[in-house]
């Protein structure tokens, strides 16, 4: 670059000036950018084929991360899960508002009052029940289920003939019994004329589905038999045939058994019940039964185990009577609007959108952002399900979709540790090597920018000698553009020395105490050439100001950038301003011209290294932006600052505030 320098200057001369100059700013910009035509194509591939391999990467991630959700969910469709689905069910029954309960069903309960009156019995005493029929005789029910076990093992023979002579008291009177025993039995003598003996379980999920004891289904029929459940609601609805459920989506088999999920209208005491001795002793307002399906039972807590059950809604030991989830069955039974479970294809295709969307997304966002994800996404399946529960009375499996969504975050964070581990050492790596290119850079450009200031000095010398020898007023000329040009490179040398000394954080700070004004005298002598090229007239109102601290030689180059700028980018027979003053602890020195102004968007990028804006970029005007750039960084050394105020073709003020002390 020296030489290259040299042989121009020395070659044209002033005729040269403008080459020399112009070769000057690209090779310094290249040098502090490293950017040329040539580099910037090379850069630009190299920089778009990184780019490529790193959206393969990508695509490739996000293939491996589909692929590796998908046999999740293959395998976890193995496993039923009816623990969490008979809980996230219950949840959903829980927070759904409550419905109303079927106007035609009424309970009598044998409860601990009634027992009293009979030395606390735990079954419904003959007398009791005969009593109880007999009054109900008075209100026409439609028809009368007694739910309990009426066996040889519970009552006499004569208690037995004594409670089915008052079977004939009311139109339809069935048994539902509640014991094992008597599944697939006969009933007993006297009850066998009456042909009113059927199942009344209450299922109790205690081998299947969620384990967990909760009574979430209704049995319709058992070994072909009719529970009293079926029977009541066929003889509700009139149908002289058994209620045929096995051709409705919400009614399956399930081993011996036709049954369907009880769909709960809300939790215990749902359904008002009276007790057996308030009944028994006619103390009850009248047409309570009329015209009703009245179920029968006990509710003792002595029977805890046997006359309450787990429900959704509650799963305190004696929080629901048995009564209550008969109640609950039959009116799932007389509504036809029993629970169903969504189809076991739906649940697949549900469980692999959530994996496919959860796995790809994880990838794609932060791992904070991810969690956000995931808990959006799983509070949104169980809103949409709750929703469905509740008007379309469906039971989404919510077991896989929620374990594939959680379990599927974690099976990406590893994958994504690996992949952002090699990304952090490959730019560990690159930050490294940029490093070592950057030192190199600031060593190359101390080092040349040193060189040219000797042969710069010499020009500049040889041609303040040859000024005085020439008598011609065009070798004076060219002489006098050698002297201005080797000036320029000077400042260019020395922007350049002071950028690598900034990088390297070893620009001194020596403050003596001086009259500032003085400075910027010194300053305006010094571009008054450039000035009377241009006819500019600088004006100045210098306030008296005591000396104070600073370092003459960096703030004599921040005026100087100021000044030389204020004239570059003012027209011809314009004027600048220079202002001094003291403004309580601070001294304020400003420089405003009448130039083509700074656009408001750029007015905080002009103090950026090598920025220029795009009225100057495009204009004759020769520039490094580093100026500006200097100027911010001298003053803040001093613990000052630099405002600028400019408007579009009217002109810019810029202002430096130095502390006094």
């Amino acid at each position: 670059m020296t030489i290259r320098f040299i042989l121009g200057a020395t070659k044209g001369m002033g005729l040269f000036r403008p080459h020399v100059k112009s070769f000057c700013l690209r090779e310094v910009s290249w040098l502090m950018t490293g950017n040329s035509g040539k580099r910037n194509s090379t850069l630009s591939g190299a920089t778009q084929k990184e780019q490529a391999i790193r959206s393969l990467s990508t695509v490739f991630s996000h293939l491996s991360a589909s692929c590796l959700a998908i046999l999740f969910v293959f395998v976890l469709g193995q496993f039923e899960f009816d623990g969490l689905k008979g809980f996230l069910v219950d949840v959903q029954f829980r927070l759904r508002w409550k419905k109303d309960i079927h106007p035609a069903i009424a309970l009598i309960q044998y409860d601990d009052k009634a027992s009293i009156r009979y030395g606390g019995q735990l079954r419904i005493p003959s007398l009791e029940l005969s009593q109880v029929l007999g009054a109900l005789a008075e209100e026409k029910p439609k028809a009368v289920g007694i739910i309990t076990s009426l066996n040889e093992k519970n009552y006499s023979e004569s208690e037995l003939g004594l409670i089915a002579q008052s079977f004939g008291k009311v139109p339809h009177a069935l048994v539902g019994y509640i014991d094992d025993e008597s599944l697939g039995k006969t009933p007993p003598q006297a009850l066998k004329s009456l042909s009113n003996f059927f199942p009344g379980f209450i299922s109790r999920d205690n081998f299947s589905y969620g384990a967990d004891s909760v009574s979430r289904r209704v049995m319709i029929a058992i070994e072909g038999v009719p529970t009293v459940y079926s029977e009541l609601a066929r003889l509700y609805k009139g149908e002289s045939q058994p209620l045929t459920f096995r051709h409705s989506h919400r009614y399956g088999e399930s081993g011996a058994t036709l049954q369907t999920y009880i769909n709960w209208s809300g939790g215990a005491g749902s359904y008002p019940t009276i007790s057996s001795q308030l009944v028994a002793t006619g103390q009850f307002p009248k047409d309570t039964f009329h015209n009703k399906i009245v179920l029968i039972g006990s509710s003792l807590e002595a029977k805890k185990g046997l006359d309450h059950i787990f429900t959704p809604f509650s799963r305190e030991p004696l929080s629901t009577p048995l009564l209550e989830g008969a109640a609950q069955s039959l009116a799932t039974l007389l509504n036809n609007n029993a629970v169903f479970k969504s189809a076991q294809w739906f649940n697949i295709l549900l469980s692999l959108i959530v994996g496919l969307l959860t796995v790809n997304m994880v990838l794609y966002l932060s791992p904070g952002r991810g969690i956000f994800f995931v808990v959006s996404e799983v509070l949104l399946l169980f809103t949409v399900s709750w929703l469905v529960l509740a008007y379309f009375d469906c039971w989404v499996d919510l077991a896989h979709p929620f374990i594939v969504a959680c379990v599927g975050y974690y099976l990406v964070i590893p994958y994504r540790l690996v992949d952002e581990y090699r990304k952090r050492w490959h730019y560990q790596e690159k930050s490294e090597m940029m490093a070592q290119l950057e030192q190199l850079k600031t060593n190359f450009l101390s080092l040349v920018s040193h060189d040219l200031k000797t042969p710069i000095a010499r020009i500049q010398g040889n041609a303040e000698l040859l000024i005085n020898e020439v008598s011609t007023e065009g070798a004076r000329s060219s002489v006098t553009a050698i002297i201005q040009t080797s000036d320029d490179l000077s400042q260019y040398v020395e922007s350049i020395l002071d950028v690598t000394r900034i990088e390297s954080a070893t620009v001194p700070v020596q403050k003596t105490s001086r009259d500032i004004n003085t400075t910027i005298l010194e300053v305006i002598d010094s571009k008054a050439f450039l000035a009377k090229e241009k006819s500019i007239e600088i004006v100045t109102e210098l306030e008296p100001i005591f000396s104070f601290k600073y370092d003459v030689r960096l703030i004599r180059r921040v005026l100087a950038n100021l000044v030389e700028n204020a004239i570059k980018y003012s027209p011809s027979n314009s004027r600048i301003n220079i202002v001094s003053k003291e403004s309580g602890d601070w001294i304020q020195v400003s420089v405003a011209d009448q130039g083509v102004g700074i656009a408001l968007e750029e007015q905080e990028k002009v103090f950026s290294k090598f920025y220029r804006c795009s009225d100057a970029s495009a204009s004759s005007v020769k520039g490094t932006g580093l100026g500006l750039y200097l100027v911010k960084y001298f003053v803040e050394l001093h613990r000052g600052f630099v405002e600028l105020k400019s408007e579009l073709g009217k002109g810019s003020i810029f202002t430096v505030s130095l502390p006094v002390s």
